[in-house]
């Protein structure tokens, strides 16, 4: 009998949970950061760990809990770092959703993603999340970043963010970095002390901000 009931346990304590308990302290619990979203988005996001959810009914919502372990322990990272990591997921997906809007010719160009945070390494995590994003909404995702003279930094960096963005998209028209099959998403600290991710999208010389 007890030899049954382990065996009917096996797969419960395999199963990994963030939560304290049998197999997780409550020091590596805390070491996981967890969000709440609606079942389809979770599968499109995780769709080799996650299962799609069952047909919708109008008086159910279904959510998911997605956790993720830290690579860091917490201290490590500036509190603004930790902050912006810890939702980057999330952020990354809303960030792209109103391209879900856009033509279909807009949306078929190749798309470039640069991101403008004070912390380097910081700033490539942002850029893969954000790219990883849009490819999971079907669009062309391309490597490449745009690039401006020293000329063009040292005019742009004294810029206020509202005036720099718009400014360096002209000038990735001018000198060719975006093409006429190009788009660029440009994601944010408008900020400094801010954690909130913002975005815009340069197209044909013209900037949009997009939150």
């Amino acid at each position: 009998m007890i030899f049954v009931l382990a065996l009917a346990l096996l797969p419960v304590l395999l199963r990994p949970d963030p939560s304290p308990g049998l197999t997780t302290s409550r020091t590596r619990s805390r070491s996981f950061d967890c969000e709440t979203v609606g079942a389809s988005d979770a599968h499109r996001r995780y769709p080799d760990q996650i299962a799609p959810p069952p047909p919708r009914r109008a008086d159910v919502e279904h959510l998911t809990v997605v956790c993720r372990e830290r690579w860091m322990r917490p201290g490590l990272r500036v509190a603004r770092d930790e902050a912006v990591l810890s939702t980057l997921s999330a952020q990354a997906a809303e960030l792209t959703a109103p391209l879900e809007a856009l033509p279909t010719a807009l949306r078929a160009r190749n798309w470039l993603v640069d991101a403008h945070v004070p912390s380097a390494p910081v700033a490539g995590k942002v850029r893969f999340a954000v790219q990883d994003a849009l490819a999971s909404r079907g669009l062309q995702v391309s490597d490449r970043t745009p690039i401006l003279t020293a000329g063009d930094v040292d005019v742009i960096t004294r810029m206020p963010p509202d005036a720099a963005f718009p400014a360096a998209c002209q000038r990735y028209e001018g000198n060719h970095s975006l093409g006429p099959g190009d788009a660029l998403l440009a994601v944010v600290l408008r900020d400094p002390r801010e954690t909130l991710l913002h975005a815009g999208i340069c197209v044909d010389g013209r900037w949009t901000w997009l939150r």
